[in-house]
């Protein structure tokens, strides 16, 4: 969850502020609300501080906070204009929260900076833009990219399936979703394509494997 915070302090100290470690600590078991505290306490105290306000806006993107991660990372950003990682947040948060213009513009500059895919989220994120805005020839090499740099990575299979299909290659997004849940047998999302995308080939006995799995997945979810 914190790979990049920690790549960005060793660069400058091998050895983190304790209130930043504690924090990250607290985070990875899954304690949101004390790491927050440490870490909004440790930032307001160290406004000039770029690790303290970057380590509060990763904690909050990394939590799905992403209206409160931005305007976080811009201040990180501002005190170290040379630190890419908060640059990289900032741009996908802004397309989580619906501003996709600001968000667009500053993907368009990181990855004429550096291009494609030193950054997994973003190339995902952009390419879900590209996707939605009907670049499907755009959409569909960051997806290749993406997939080449990180073959491990389930939802960039998953995102490379989806564009195949809407380019009408069925069987080449059926071999990407396949490998998508391979990947990640637990998720749900390339398995619903797979559903659709097996009918569409009259495999009707894999179209329903695929169905009586999400039944049993919703119904497991449904008694938790």
């Amino acid at each position: 969850m914190f790979a990049g915070l920690a790549t960005m302090a060793g660069a400058q100290s091998q050895r983190l502020p304790e209130p930043i470690a504690q924090a990250m600590q607290l985070a990875r078991q899954g304690q949101y609300q004390e790491a927050e505290r440490l870490l909004k306490q440790f930032a307001e105290q160290n406004p000039q501080d770029f690790q303290a306000q970057r380590a509060l806006g990763e904690l909050y993107y990394r939590f799905g906070y992403y209206a409160a991660a931005e305007p976080v990372l811009e201040r990180a950003f501002a005190l170290e204009p040379r630190d890419r990682r908060s640059r990289i947040l900032s741009a996908v948060c802004l397309f989580k929260i619906g501003d996709v213009e600001h968000a667009a513009q500053a993907t368009r500059k990181l990855l004429a900076e550096t291009p494609p895919p030193n950054d997994i989220d973003l190339s995902l994120t952009y390419a879900q833009y590209l996707y939605e805005n009907h670049d499907l020839n755009g959409a569909l090499a960051l997806a290749k990219a993406t997939v080449a740099f990180a073959p491990q990575h389930p939802i960039a299979f998953f995102w490379l399936a989806r564009i195949l299909q809407a380019r009408g290659d069925t069987k080449e997004a059926t071999r990407a979703a396949e490998e998508s849940v391979e990947l990640a047998p637990s998720l749900p999302y390339a398995r619903n394509l797979l559903v659709r995308l097996y009918r569409l080939q009259g495999r009707a006995e894999d179209a329903e494997r695929e169905a009586q799995w999400l039944k049993d997945f919703e119904a497991q979810k449904a008694n938790q």
